[in-house]
């Protein structure tokens, strides 16, 4: 073999292939092969040095390889054929990497590159890790390889591409399809998401996306059944759960209907509009967290979430045991400026004060913003249409109930069970037409 000095770039949590030369100086990745190697060029004492990592396996490899004549300034690079061509194994002139060293940001700006083929080269196999979409964090944590391919549970039997990651920049997280169901993502501990990696390459991939259940929840909505047909007619995937007492045990209840790990919540209450074909899917790089749609309130004119279509992930909705006002609010949640529905929430009277009762009593006790201020005067002010006079009675009594017990979260959490608020309406409004 040549007398050339060797450099081995040591990663952490992947099989250790030691370097078959004698004379190699073993380093541990930091950052990245370029930093690496301003590092410890002017310790090398040859015309050439070999450089390469111990996720390689070299040892069928011929180091008698000595450039001709006119190769003598060239970077010469091996890889084979289902790997990128970045650079793992390299030998490089010295003098001539040492005069170009200042310009260089990765290694394709260097000014001569030979690229060899060879099949000889074996490179660590990199874990297939199968996740669940409602917390792919959970299986990425019980790996430490050095990367890893996330794949959705979904695509189990998809060919991962053939891909192996640069080391030459910053570590980076690569993804590909629409959906990212497939990523290639560096070991990484105490992450919220994969966001966290700051750089991100991205590749286009066909394979299917399975959309999200539909679950219609009702309880004792006059509506539910029309609105059911309607939407079944509409998107035959839709399932019913009706009747169930309690709201943490309903939506627990569709969540146990739904096959898939994100599910749409759709509600009696709600006509859903042409444009939204439910076909949203959840952000694979983010945190697991519920989506909020917008959706119209006919009575005072408001546009936002409340009462919209919700993508419930069923991890959170099964971890939500105690929640608070409000359940979606009481995970981790997102909101998607897209229309979802109408909020026909003024079909009776009972339900006019019920919806309004509960959602002024939510906006009182959230922190004081311009928006918030801006729906509580609407709720407050304008009662258009059908029972609007109702919403509005149910407003004003919220704010007289929270003006009484506003420090007392017991008494405020009443308004989240449905049977004390039927009560206090029924004992307030005997003599009224409900």
């Amino acid at each position: 073999m040549t007398g050339f000095d060797s450099i081995q770039v040591r990663f952490q949590h992947t099989t250790d292939n030691k370097s078959p030369l004698a004379n190699t100086r073993v380093v541990p990745f930091v950052e990245s092969y370029l930093e690496i190697l301003k590092s410890v060029i002017e310790d090398v004492r040859t015309d050439y040095f070999w450089f390469f990592s111990n996720f390689v396996d070299v040892s069928d490899f011929d180091f008698d390889f000595i450039p001709e004549q006119h190769e003598s300034t060239q970077i010469h690079v091996w890889y084979n054929q289902n790997t990128n061509k970045e650079g793992n194994l390299l030998l490089i002139p010295t003098s001539a990497f040492k005069q170009q060293i200042k310009q260089i940001k990765f290694l394709r700006d260097y000014e001569d590159i030979n690229y060899h083929e060879d099949h000889r080269i074996a490179y660590n196999k990199i874990e297939k890790v199968l996740f669940d979409l409602e917390d792919p964090y959970d299986s990425y944590n019980k790996s430490s390889n050095f990367y890893k391919w996330m794949i959705n549970k979904d695509l189990k039997e998809i060919q991962t591409p053939d891909f192996y990651p640069s080391f030459w920049e910053d570590e980076k997280i690569y993804s590909w399809g629409k959906t990212k169901d497939i990523m290639l993502v560096p070991s990484r501990s105490g992450i919220d998401q994969f966001y966290d990696i700051d750089r991100q390459v991205h590749f286009d991939y066909e394979y299917s996306i399975r959309p999200m259940d539909i679950v219609f929840i009702s309880y004792d909505e006059p509506s539910a059944e029309v609105r059911f047909n309607e939407l079944k007619k509409r998107f035959p995937r839709a399932k019913w759960s009706k009747g169930v007492s309690g709201q943490t045990l309903a939506y627990r209840t569709a969540a146990d209907l739904s096959s898939t790990d994100y599910f749409f919540a759709v509600f009696p209450k709600l006509e859903v509009v042409d444009t939204f074909e439910f076909d949203f899917q959840p952000d694979r790089m983010k945190n697991p967290c519920h989506y909020i749609f917008n959706c119209k309130n006919p009575v005072n004119g408001l546009v936002y979430g409340h009462g919209a279509v919700l993508l419930y992930n069923k991890k959170l909705v099964r971890e939500t045991v105690n929640p608070g006002l409000d359940f979606t609010l009481s995970a981790a949640h997102d909101w998607v400026p897209e229309l979802s529905a109408i909020n026909h929430f003024n079909e009776t009277p009972w339900l006019a004060w019920r919806t309004a009762f509960r959602e002024v009593i939510k906006l009182l006790n959230n922190p004081t913003t311009v928006e918030n201020q801006f729906r509580l005067k609407k709720w407050c002010t304008i009662g258009e249409g059908k029972n609007g006079e109702w919403s509005l009675k149910g407003a004003m009594d919220a704010d007289a109930y929270h003006k009484h017990y506003g420090s007392n979260h017991e008494k405020l959490m009443l308004s989240y069970d449905w049977k004390w608020l039927k009560e206090h309406y029924d004992t307030k409004y005997k003599d009224s037409v409900r």
